[in-house]
């Protein structure tokens, strides 16, 4: 049986976490999916998983700009094709979907690619969001620093 472990470090270390987190459900659904249906376009929804749970884990939204509004871009962009493609789609839906179908409906999956794109964008451009996000940084490392340093001074007695 493998040995699986987990790097605390690296979680500590994280870039962007709601994005690791998004990118890690939509990974996931997608493999269900991919796994009960075999529909082709679940790896494209797999790869779009798996490409957030590296961004958010390595690359996050400060320190490259240009490529957070390039990715925003791309993503405003690809969503607002779904977005129209799934409402040419929607009078041809033979019955109303229950809660569970529409979150799996492109024009669910549009508006969603539409909004983070629109929020990659924002994380490009906006000084705020940009300072907002670097001092929530510098905030969450003071307080994981201290707690450390109670933890070595409870072991240390």
């Amino acid at each position: 049986m493998a040995n699986l472990q987990v790097n605390h470090e690296e979680f500590r270390a994280m870039k962007a976490k709601i994005t690791f987190y998004i990118g890690l459900v939509v990974a996931l659904l997608n493999i269900v999916q991919l796994i009960f249906a075999y529909e082709p376009v679940r790896w494209i929804g797999l790869g779009v998983g798996l490409f957030f749970v590296f961004w958010g884990l390595r690359i996050g939204w400060t320190k490259h700009k240009n490529l957070t509004l390039i990715v925003g871009h791309v993503a405003l962009t690809t969503g607002t094709f779904v977005t129209a493609y799934a409402i040419y789609r929607v009078p041809f839906l033979e019955a109303t979907p229950s809660l569970a179908e529409v979150l799996d409906l492109p024009l669910f999956w549009g508006m969603f690619v539409m909004w983070g794109g629109y929020c990659m964008i924002t994380h490009g451009y906006c000084s705020c969001a940009i300072k907002t996000h670097e001092w929530n940084q510098i905030k969450k490392n003071t307080i994981d620093n201290k707690s450390e340093e109670t933890i070595d001074k409870s072991s240390a007695n």
